[in-house]
């Protein structure tokens, strides 16, 4: 499966945009500069920032050249923290740290982080944000607020922030750290930083202006270049929030205010039909050989090769591979096959989005994972379940009906399939002209008849295996399919989050058959995948964890669920709730998954929790 998150693996000529970027920065009479990197969610955003900052790394280490690169996360502190304050914390103590045993870094950085507090208690004091990116003057704080900042970051004489009576206003704090700031570059021996800001459109409004004010105010000095990666809209729409009653003629100032800030706009495009078609075959490709890089990038590099322009219409194909990697792998036709099926649909409606496209695959591939769990691996098909999966994500109306007339049918057969095959051959055969013409026909009627033109044909397969492990429901092929009424009381307890009743549906588990209890845990499985907000449990998990003490049996299937889900936004509880497994194979299944949470970085605080465990 691939991670939903920046990749080190370069599949869609990201690294291009990235050398663009580092030969404009290079310039230096450019500086200081802001670089803005826009694009729709999922585009690659990151991955560009990813790839500059380990090049700038790279050139650092063979002395190449004196830049130092700093990558900040405004998403990470929302909520936290003051966004600005911890922008500009992050920078002072990363630049510090290049120098640590100079004296004067360490009078300046320690100069920088007061005047920081000074600013976080000024905020506090005046109930405000400052706001300053507009160019209207900034208001002096003084008088008892200034009494009570000074009095809150006061300590014994060395911890004295401020010295001088004309720094007792924002506007002479700005300017003060802004000098400061600049001593400290030259001091560090550096003479370029670049500052990366991701993930900008994640954060809220609020957030999104601090950021943008701790940039435009304190840090944009001589020799600091930031790299600025966003959705342009919802950066638009913070400034529109920031500013709510702006006049009607004051359309565009939402705009100029954004390219006031960033001087140098670079904008994503979506992948075209075949960049998507080749996205894919080279993810599947990936996948198949066990993410093998060394191979993979060998197989990118002789498919660039073909190319005698970059815009070259050429489609990765089987024949494209190199001889050694094809001779070795002969199920590897298949996936390429695949991935040629699937390509049609997936141009059409992720719109080019990489990240869409990663999280179709890791689907497909999650219930090919939960087919093997069920022992279904040997019954459900790649292809058939790709096929499927597309009517499901696209024509969610027709998918329904598919589901209840499989549930419904003996064989697990569909007549809505069936029936748009036919017709799929009939407008084949008579050259589209009355095949979904007939009264009635809908759009939406002539959108699953070129569905059903997708190789391989269903309207003869049993497709009973492929709606059980879509886990979208709790899904029976019997008279009993409906949720029997007597569970619905454990139901009501497990998901009520209350520890009384919890343990009192625990305790009543013991009564039940192993059917019953494989039941309710399908039945709050389904449940737990509509939850966005995963940093506290949702009580869905609350019950199955209930359930699979009550049926350790159950304990895989269970971290097959946690494990699917993005770690980003997991909370502590994904680690400390799980300690009561009990089978061999539940502890070895978390075990791989605490050092794969380990190893990620865009939750430092399960990371940390995950690597004290495994210890």
């Amino acid at each position: 499966m691939w991670n939903d998150k920046e990749t080190s693996v370069d599949l869609l000529g990201h690294d291009k945009i990235a050398k663009t970027i580092l030969e404009i920065i290079g310039d230096s009479h450019l500086r200081p500069l802001t670089i803005g990197v826009y694009g729709d969610w999922g585009v690659g955003k990151s991955s560009i920032l990813s790839i500059l900052q380990q090049t700038v790394e790279a050139q650092r280490k063979t002395d190449v050249a004196k830049t130092y690169c700093i990558m900040f996360n405004g998403w990470l502190f929302q909520g936290y923290e003051d966004a600005k304050t911890a922008l500009m914390e992050s920078v002072v103590t990363e630049l510090a740290a290049l120098q640590p045993g100079v004296e004067k870094v360490k009078k300046l950085a320690k100069s920088l982080l007061k005047r920081i507090n000074w600013l976080k208690v000024a905020k506090v004091a005046t109930g405000a944000a400052l706001t300053g990116l507009t160019g209207l003057p900034l208001v002096g704080i003084t008088g008892e607020v200034f009494e009570r900042a000074k009095k809150m970051t006061e300590g014994g004489e060395d911890e004295k922030i401020l010295k001088e009576k004309e720094e007792e206003t924002v506007t002479s704090q700005i300017h003060a750290f802004r000098k400061e700031f600049k001593e400290l570059i030259e001091t560090s021996k550096v003479d370029h930083v670049i500052i990366l800001v991701d993930d900008l459109d994640r954060c809220l409004p609020k957030s999104v202006i601090e950021i943008l004010e701790a940039i435009r105010l304190f840090l944009f000095v001589e020799g600091t270049t930031f790299v600025i990666s966003a959705d342009e809209r919802m950066i638009e729409y913070a400034v529109r929030e920031h500013f709510p009653n702006l006049p009607s003629s004051y359309a565009d100032y939402t705009r100029s205010y954004l390219e006031k800030l960033i001087q140098i706009p670079i904008r994503i495009p979506t992948l075209t039909k075949l960049q998507t078609g080749n996205y894919i075959r080279l993810l599947m490709l990936q996948f198949f050989l066990k993410h093998d890089y060394g191979k993979l990038k060998e197989v990118y590099e002789a498919f660039n090769k073909k190319k005698k322009r970059p815009y070259d219409p050429i489609e990765l194909s089987y024949e494209s591979i190199p001889d050694d990697i094809r001779s070795s792998s002969p199920d590897l036709k298949e996936t390429m096959f695949v991935a040629g099926q699937i390509t049609p649909t997936l141009s059409a409606g992720l719109k080019g989005n990489p990240r869409n496209i990663k999280r179709f695959l890791n689907t497909l591939f999650l219930r090919l994972r939960i087919s093997k769990i069920y022992g279904l691996d040997d019954v459900v098909k790649l292809n058939v379940l790709a096929k499927l999966m597309l009517l499901e994500r696209f024509h969610t109306e027709h998918y329904n009906r598919v589901v209840d007339e499989v549930s419904a049918s003996a064989e697990g057969k569909s007549k809505t399939i069936k029936g748009a095959e036919q017709a799929s051959a009939a407008k084949s055969a008579q050259a589209g002209i009355a095949a979904t013409q007939h009264p009635g026909a809908t759009v939406k009627d002539q959108e699953l008849v070129e569905w059903a033109k997708i190789d391989p044909s269903l309207g003869d397969t049993d497709l009973r295996p492929y709606i059980y492990i879509s886990k979208e429901k709790a899904i029976g092929f019997d008279a009993d399919s409906a949720f029997p009424e007597h569970l619905m009381e454990f139901h009501t307890q497990l998901t009520s989050g209350s520890e009384m009743m919890l343990n009192k549906a625990e305790k009543a588990l013991e009564n039940i058959t192993l059917k019953e209890k494989t039941m309710l845990f399908e039945k709050l499985e389904s449940e737990s995948r509509a939850i966005a907000d995963l940093g506290k449990i949702p009580p869905p998990i609350q019950g199955l964890l209930r359930i699979i003490h009550a049926e350790p049996s159950l304990e895989d299937r269970f971290l097959v669920l946690i494990e699917s889900y993005p770690s980003a936004g997991l909370g502590p509880w994904a680690i400390s709730q799980l300690s009561g497994l009990k089978t061999p194979e539940g502890l070895s299944h978390f075990k791989k998954i605490k050092e794969q949470w380990g190893t990620q970085t865009e939750n430092g605080t399960l990371a940390a929790l995950a690597k004290q465990k495994l210890n």
